[in-house]
């Protein structure tokens, strides 16, 4: 049994985003990529977290990556399992819980994907996920995503985006841990409050952060040389 990195992927993709990612990089560690974008099993983020550590039994100890809503799961996995987790990357997204705005936000999701589908949901979604500058100058990309995910299981989106919209607020989780985080925060992204959390960091001496200039939600496409180099950083940091 050995050390690994779970990388977690985020809403309205699955695992072939780090397809696009890991392999123009060496990591320090072996890293694995479930893929959970169709379960519809798991009511609350930590749901998910049980289930995906029930199937990581060749890793003893584990670091993880997660986008946006794969840091959801990653901040349960830590709550749940923390003599487990050495170390918590969360890349583009969020310790807070979701605001009554964007709770009313997420019902409005469900309520179209139930009545639309997923391919007409993803083709406005994914631009939304990167900044402005950024897609009109790979219009490319963004067709190519839109494309791959349009098949995305309905269900699944539906039960991710409930599970999302019901999940719990994890300030003091993060002031308390002895867990040590690295955010990578976009100083373009709409979907996250980089200040609050910079705000509430700036008091964690043992938390780090960093903001990723120009860009948007996806940093992995946006800066991919800049997260790998924070990402290695912080690892190696940390596991010396």
């Amino acid at each position: 049994m050995a050390h690994k990195t779970l990388f977690l992927h985020g809403f309205g993709e699955d695992v072939r985003v780090w397809a696009d990612f890991l392999p123009h990089f060496s990591w320090p560690y072996d890293v694995i990529c479930p893929d959970y974008a169709s379960w519809t099993a798991c009511a609350t983020m930590a749901d998910y977290a049980r289930q995906l550590v029930s199937m990581l039994e060749d890793a003893d100890t584990f670091s993880i990556v997660g986008h946006s809503m794969g840091g959801y799961i990653a901040l349960e996995i830590a709550r749940l399992y923390s003599d487990r987790v050495r170390t918590v990357i969360m890349l583009h997204s969020t310790l807070f819980a979701d605001s009554a705005e964007k709770k009313l936000n997420r019902d409005k999701t469900i309520a179209f994907l139930r009545q639309h589908g997923s391919s007409k949901f993803l083709q406005s979604f994914v631009s939304q996920l990167f900044a402005p500058v950024f897609v009109k100058q790979n219009s490319g990309l963004m067709k190519d995503l839109q494309q791959r995910y349009r098949d995305l299981a309905v269900d699944g989106l539906i039960a991710s985006t409930s599970a999302m919209r019901d999940r719990h607020d994890f300030e003091s989780f993060i002031r308390q841990t002895n867990i040590p985080f690295l955010f990578i925060l976009g100083e373009k992204d709409p979907l996250i409050p980089v200040k609050l959390i910079v705000d509430v960091l700036a008091t964690i001496p043992q938390h780090k952060f960093v903001i990723l200039p120009g860009v948007g939600h996806q940093g992995n496409y946006e800066a991919p040389a800049d997260c790998h180099q924070q990402i290695c950083s912080f690892l190696n940091q940390m596991h010396v």
